[in-house]
C-alpha cells in the first residue's frame, strides 16, 4: 500500500489487508501506520464508535487557563 486512500479501497472488498483472516501483512501494515502510538490507536478506535452525524455534533474543546499546559505537537 502507497497510501491510505488505497488502504480503504482495499478495505471496502475485504475486512483485512490479503483476504479474510488477519495476517502479517496486516500486522506489518499496522505497525507501519501508528508504529507505537499507542494512545493514537486507542483515541482512534474510541472516535471509531461515533457515527459521523455524532461527530459533526459534537462540541467545542473548552477553552484552557493560562496555567494549563498545550498540547504538544510532535508531528
Amino acid at each position: 500500500m502507497t497510501s491510505i486512500k488505497e488502504l480503504n479501497d482495499r478495505l471496502t472488498k475485504q475486512p483485512y489487508v490479503s483476504g479474510y483472516t488477519p495476517s502479517t501483512d496486516d500486522a506489518k501494515l499496522f505497525s507501519e501506520i501508528f508504529g507505537d502510538n499507542v494512545n493514537v490507536v486507542q483515541w482512534a478506535a474510541r472516535m471509531a464508535t461515533y457515527y459521523p452525524s455524532e461527530r459533526a455534533k459534537m462540541q467545542p474543546a473548552p477553552v484552557e487557563s493560562e496555567d494549563s499546559s498545550e498540547i504538544e505537537d510532535d508531528v
